[in-house]
């Protein structure tokens, strides 16, 4: 794999946590995580929060790539 070619995977994976952000932080799809003893937590601040950290380390290895 050619840096150019891990730099376009970098930016399809940002583009797929932006969009997860998107999806997650406008108040539109909740995740819930369902325990094995049938208790449900909430967790969609968690994936928007692990979301935008995702999206940040692609933006910082495109950088480091196109550089």
């Amino acid at each position: 794999m050619t840096k150019e070619e891990l730099a376009d995977w970098c930016r399809a994976e940002r583009e797929e946590a932006l969009r997860q952000i998107e999806l997650f932080g406008n108040g539109g799809v909740k995740a819930k995580l369902e325990m094995p003893d049938g208790s449900v937590e909430e967790i969609t601040e968690s994936v928007v929060r692990h979301q935008k950290e995702v999206a940040e380390k692609y933006e910082h290895l495109i950088a480091v790539l196109t550089g």
